[in-house]
C-alpha cells in the first residue's frame, strides 16, 4: 500500500499532520522530500496552468483518464445529481 503524508520531524522521529491507518510497530518505508521552496500562494507570479500542473502531477494517469470530460457543459449533473443535459 502506498500512502502520501507530510510530517514534521521533531524530537528524533517524524511526526504525521494527519492521521494514518498503520498497525503499531508496523514497518514502513519513507521516502523523503523537503520542499525547495515556499507552496504557492494566490499573490504569486506563476501563471495558473503551472499551478494546476503540480495539483495534480501526483494523481495516476488512470485516475485522470477517467475523470468526466464534460465537467463544465454538465456541472449540474456532477455537483447536484441533476439528469444530463442533452
Amino acid at each position: 500500500m502506498t500512502q502520501h503524508l507530510r510530517a514534521i520531524y521533531e524530537g528524533g522521529v517524524f511526526r504525521p499532520l494527519e492521521p494514518v491507518q498503520f498497525a503499531e510497530h508496523q514497518e514502513v518505508t519513507l521516502l523523503l522530500e523537503t520542499p525547495d521552496e515556499p507552496r504557492p500562494c494566490a499573490d504569486t507570479d506563476k501563471p495558473i496552468w503551472e499551478f494546476a500542473a503540480e495539483l495534480v502531477r501526483d494523481i495516476p494517469e488512470d485516475v485522470l483518464n477517467a475523470l468526466p470530460t464534460d465537467g463544465a457543459a454538465q456541472h449540474n449533473h456532477y455537483l447536484y445529481g441533476a439528469a444530463k443535459r442533452p
